[in-house]
């Protein structure tokens, strides 16, 4: 094998594969995911997401599909979950190593595979947010050919079209119009930037609309006749339309956020990569610089080296285009987690990609590029560093954990400008995937199963299903943790009044089961009039039992 697959393998090992199951589901996404998927199979329902019994508008129904698939083969097992979801995260980087080969040579494309697999974004989202991979993963099938048909071949355009509206259509129906529509973007953003109207009419985009509105009105149409106008307003911020809205002006800054935090450590280069890849783009604004990129290209022989490089300049700023494209949904999400920047990471991996091709064929010519990189990065992961270590003492369990990881996070933050310092600019190229080539199995095998208790309510539930009759109801303070329900086989029972609980909500034993965040634990033992008997108590979520003759009226 050769060097580039097998490290990359390596990479991909290390960052997706390792310990899937050291922990159960994890709250709010991952665990709420698994429960409607349960649902679903547990009441036959092919077309509605349910969760608790009622209809759940916050992603499309296709968006379940690997959950359904996972609970199906392993009867709800988290690390069956998870691998479905590594193998989904394994195909974008597949083809966004494909996509590089196709536009900016092999070693490109097995750079910015490298590069994505080892940003912090990717493996977070492949453990807790499937819908944004696999919404990501059709979104980029959708703008890699695009950019087929715009710089490729003529032969076999109309093919890569049909394949490329065909994933944007699944992607309505997987996540929603935002991560379906922003390749259009993208793609209109780019004609307009490079002054190429005639990008829009090779695209088609009228007949690939029909496409994708063929493939996607008839679930739509049906929730739509079924549900109305709450459906409706929920499905045009799908895959987050249950989340409570943040301020609009607070959605652009949240997007560069998510962006430069989501492509760590590479945020550090990508600003100098896309500086590199804009370089025709900006000069080509001058009276004197000649004919632009674009027109370049088209007139270009075949073979001729002029037009290579030109197609090559034209495609990245066709990339950038994308990048900014992918983060205008991450502006207009209801209260967006960090993976919903993963549709912007493949472009800035593409772009870090092409630099790092060009690196390493003459490592001199963009030193100062990776040096600036590197003193960034140098700078941020000692930050990063002292921060963990801070923290480190106010989680006891993990303490010994956090500060591993602190110091694995400022050692390799460091490599690549001691590297650079000692002249070795390809050694300081390579040297930016180690943060999270180490970091991420740490953090699996050995943070996490430290804070399971932070993360999850898994320890709370089968604390029930141990000590509680079969069938008993218990009582929670509030909205029930997905991850709890997940777990536990009893009747969980959201209450708002602890006393009237107390009272009625009685199993089989003579006793009442609550449970509570631990800042409640002394109103309920107001509620109860006698000392609560503690059965399970962690950092997240406390469990007790009361005898109801016991109880204040």
């Amino acid at each position: 094998m050769r060097p580039a697959p097998l490290l990359f393998v390596i990479l991909c090992f290390a960052v997706l594969f390792a310990g899937p199951g050291r922990v159960g589901f994890t709250d709010v996404r991952e665990a709420r995911d698994a429960g409607v998927a349960r649902e679903m199979i547990q009441r036959r329902e092919p077309l509605t997401p349910v969760w608790v019994g009622d209809a759940w508008f916050e992603k499309p129904v296709l968006a379940y599909a690997p959950e359904i698939l996972a609970a199906s083969w392993s009867h709800g097992s988290a690390e069956r979950s998870r691998e479905v979801r590594a193998a989904m995260a394994l195909a974008l980087l597949l083809l966004t190593a494909s996509i590089g080969a196709r536009h900016f040579g092999a070693r490109a494309g097995w750079c910015a595979a490298g590069v994505l697999v080892s940003m912090v974004a990717l493996p977070l989202a492949a453990r807790t947010d499937g819908t944004q991979v696999l919404g990501t993963l059709l979104g980029w099938a959708g703008a890699a050919g695009l950019a087929d048909a715009l710089f490729g071949r003529r032969e076999g355009r109309d093919l890569r079209l049909v394949v490329a509206y065909g994933a944007l259509g699944a992607a309505l129906v997987t996540a929603g119009p935002l991560p379906a529509l922003w390749p259009l973007g993208g793609l209109w953003l780019f004609a307009t930037l490079a002054r190429r109207p005639e990008a829009l009419r090779d695209a088609r985009i009228g007949a690939g609309a029909c496409v994708m509105l063929g493939l996607a009105i008839p679930w739509y149409g049906a929730m739509i006749q079924r549900y109305g106008a709450p459906f409706v307003a929920h499905a045009p911020f799908f895959p987050y339309a249950t989340e409570p809205r943040g301020a609009w002006y607070s959605g652009p800054l949240l997007a560069l956020s998510f962006l430069v935090v989501g492509a760590y450590p590479w945020s550090a280069l990508v600003p100098e990569a896309m500086l590199h890849a804009a370089t025709w783009w900006r000069f080509s604004r001058r009276r004197d610089a000649g004919p632009r990129p674009a027109a370049r290209a088209r007139d270009a022989a075949p073979g001729d080296a002029l037009g290579r490089e030109a197609r090559e300049e034209s495609a990245a700023h066709f990339f950038i285009a994308m990048l900014v494209a992918a983060l205008i949904p991450v502006a207009l999400y209801p209260g967006p987690p960090l993976p919903a920047a993963l549709p912007a990471l493949p472009a800035a991996a593409l772009l870090c990609g092409r630099l790092l091709d060009h690196a390493f064929e003459d490592a001199e010519r963009l030193a100062r590029s990776l040096r600036v990189a590197a003193r960034m990065l140098a700078v941020t992961g000692t930050v990063l560093a002292i921060a963990l270590a801070v923290v480190a003492p106010r989680i006891r369990e993990a303490a010994p954990e956090l500060r591993l990881l602190a110091a694995v996070v400022f050692g390799t933050s460091w490599l690549p400008a001691l590297a650079d310092v000692a002249g070795r600019r390809r050694a300081a190229a390579a040297l930016f995937t180690l943060p999270v080539a180490l970091g991420a199995p740490i953090v699996t095998a050995r943070v996490l199963p430290e804070m399971e208790d932070y993360v999850n309510a898994r320890s709370v539930a089968l604390a029930l299903n141990h000590t509680a009759p079969r069938q008993a109801p218990v009582a929670v303070l509030g909205a029930a943790a997905p991850s709890f329900r997940l777990y536990a086989k009893h009747n969980v029972v959201p209450v708002t009044d602890a006393g009237v609980a107390l009272r009625t909500l009685t199993a089989a034993d003579g006793h009442a089961y609550v449970a509570f965040t631990p800042a409640r634990e002394g109103d309920i033992a107001r509620s109860a009039g006698t000392p609560l008997e503690i059965v399970m108590r962690t950092p997240s979520l406390v469990l007790a039992r009361v005898s109801p003759v016991n109880v204040a009226r």
